[in-house]
């Protein structure tokens, strides 16, 4: 009851900190270029004889699942994604070697769900028709070029899912700031008007000793 009247008495201060950490949050948000999403699926298979046992295969599966989803950070995959002739705009990923792979890898992701040989790719881009090609050229690299990075025989890269771009900009996530930005204000606001209210009744405690 007693947080209820000091939210009540406060109200004003309240709706000020909220303000201002929501337009915080937006101001961090919309300064950092809004990013689509073209993500994409692809499952890692080899070609076993009948006698290997389904654990074994589900495992060397799950392994080249993890390791070529870490190959795609790789300098080498970049570079062979690049040339792959999908039409990707070089001048996106301009300037020294180590600034085109930081940007790559701000651009690119890939994650391997557990014990699957699933691949869940990932690209974030500013131009949607951009993020679809880099989608589409790594997959090509990944199905193409995997042998490169492993010595296990007939190896397959199959698409599960081709690359779907978000109608709406997925990065930074504006809703998920905005509700941060909300309930930081929120919260912020409670502890400062409670300390506040608390400080002061303490102070008129004091006063009354004194007189």
């Amino acid at each position: 009851m007693e947080l209820i009247a000091i939210i009540n008495k406060n109200r004003k201060k309240l709706i000020y900190s909220i303000f201002i950490f929501l337009a915080a949050a937006l101001i961090v948000t919309f300064v950092q270029p809004l990013k689509y999403r073209a993500q994409a699926q692809v499952l890692v298979v080899q070609e076993f004889e009948e006698s290997v046992d389904p654990y074994s295969a589900s495992k060397l599966n799950e392994y080249l699942g993890g390791l070529l989803a870490k190959i795609v950070s790789s300098e080498s995959f970049f570079n062979q994604t690049i040339k792959s002739g999908f039409g990707i705009d070089t001048g996106y990923f301009s300037g020294s070697k180590k600034k085109q792979l930081k940007q790559w890898n701000k651009t690119v992701e890939a994650k391997s769900l557990y014990e699957s040989g699933i691949i869940v790719l990932s690209v974030y881009h500013p131009n949607k028709d951009q993020a679809e090609k880099i989608a589409q050229a790594a997959i090509y690299t990944l199905k193409t070029t995997n042998s490169f990075y492993h010595s296990v025989p007939k190896v397959d890269v199959r698409i599960i899912d081709s690359p779907s771009v978000s109608f709406l900009p997925a990065k930074p996530n504006i809703l998920f700031n905005i509700i941060i930005g909300l309930l930081f204000g929120f919260v912020s606001g409670l502890l400062f008007v409670y300390y506040n209210e608390q400080n002061k009744t303490a102070l008129e405690k004091i006063k009354e000793k004194i007189l």
